[in-house]
């Protein structure tokens, strides 16, 4: 897999967080590391395009529950950075969609 060249958006939250916003939590953020963590695990041992797939809609799936569970602190900003590093981490493992590849699983983010 080719290194992802979009930050992970968890890096801005932390930095949030740290200037004093209590918009995010440190279990909120910890939780997406986690999320994401197990999305580019998942990428990295993906043979084929429908293992990305399945890698995407886990991860979107992960974020939906994710936001619920935590109060709804994925707004229009996170959304994006998030579906940003879904898409380029999904690239670097070699799949390339022109589109929104998170859309068709994203509920509540």
């Amino acid at each position: 897999m080719e290194p992802i060249k979009t930050p992970r958006p968890t890096i801005g939250w932390k930095a949030q967080l740290d200037d004093g916003s209590e918009f995010f939590t440190e279990e909120s953020i910890a939780a997406a590391d986690v999320l994401l963590d197990n999305y580019i695990a998942a990428l990295q041992g993906a043979t084929n395009e429908r293992t990305i797939w399945k890698a995407i809609e886990t991860a979107v799936k992960g974020f939906d529950k994710l936001n619920i569970d935590h109060d709804y602190f994925i707004e229009t900003t996170e959304r994006e950075d998030l579906a940003e590093y879904i898409q380029k981490a999904a690239e670097a493992a070699g799949m390339f969609y022109d589109g929104d590849v998170t859309e068709e699983w994203r509920e509540e983010w």
